[in-house]
C-alpha cells in the first residue's frame, strides 16, 4: 500500500531568487504540500523550500504559499557532512500536527505521516491518548495537547495499520526534514 512517504531535502538554493545559499548561511525553511500538478498517489510528497530571510520577508513568500504551507523555521543552510542537530521544537510539531488532522486528509500517505507524527508527539508527551475508539474497521485514537486544560480541543487520527517498514520509513523522512542535514 505505502511505499513510503518522500520529503524534501535542502537544495542549497533560495526558492524565491534560484540565489544559491553556501553552507551556514541562515536561511527560512519551509514544510509544504506539493502542487496538484506535482503529486503521485504511489509517492507522496512534502516539498522543503529554503529561502533568503530578505526573500522571505520581502517576496511575502508565506502569503503565496497559502495553505500549501505546513511550517516554517529559521535554520542555516548545514554542512552536509556535519552531524545531524534537530532544529524544529515541540511546539512547532504540535502546531503542525493540530494543522495536518484539522485538514482531515483522505491522502493514505499523508494520513500515515500524520498519525506517526502523532506517536512521536505521544512519547514526547507533548499529546496525550484520551481514548480509542472504533469506526467500522479503523481504529480512531482520540488525542490532546498536554497541559491544554479541559477546554482544549480533541483531535480524531485514524490508525492507518502501516507495517514496521512503513512507519520506519515515515519516522526516518520526518527526521531527515527535521535534522539539520540538508
Amino acid at each position: 500500500m505505502l511505499k513510503g512517504l518522500v520529503i524534501g531535502r535542502s537544495t542549497g538554493r533560495c526558492a524565491e531568487t534560484e540565489a544559491e545559499l553556501p553552507v551556514g548561511t541562515p536561511c527560512i525553511a519551509a514544510l509544504t504540500r506539493p502542487l496538484a500538478t506535482e503529486t503521485r498517489p504511489d509517492r507522496p510528497v512534502l516539498e522543503r523550500l529554503d529561502f533568503d530571510p530578505a526573500a522571505w520577508e520581502a517576496g511575502d513568500a508565506a502569503r503565496r504559499l497559502g495553505d500549501r504551507l505546513l511550517c516554517w523555521w529559521r535554520t542555516e543552510i548545514p554542512d552536509p557532512g556535519s552531524k545531524r542537530q534537530m532544529f524544529v521544537d515541540d511546539e512547532t510539531l504540535v502546531d503542525l500536527f493540530e494543522r495536518l488532522v484539522a485538514e482531515e486528509e483522505t491522502d493514505p500517505g499523508r494520513r500515515a505521516f500524520r498519525f506517526v507524527l502523532g506517536l512521536i508527539l505521544l512519547r514526547r508527551r507533548k499529546i496525550r491518548l484520551v481514548d480509542r475508539t472504533r469506526s467500522g474497521d479503523d481504529d480512531v485514537w482520540v488525542l490532546k495537547r498536554v497541559g491544554g486544560g479541559d477546554d482544549a480541543p480533541l483531535w480524531s487520527v485514524r490508525d492507518p495499520r502501516l507495517s514496521d517498514e512503513d512507519a520506519d520509513a515515515i519516522a526516518e523522512q520526518l527526521s531527515t526534514i527535521l535534522a539539520d542535514e540538508g
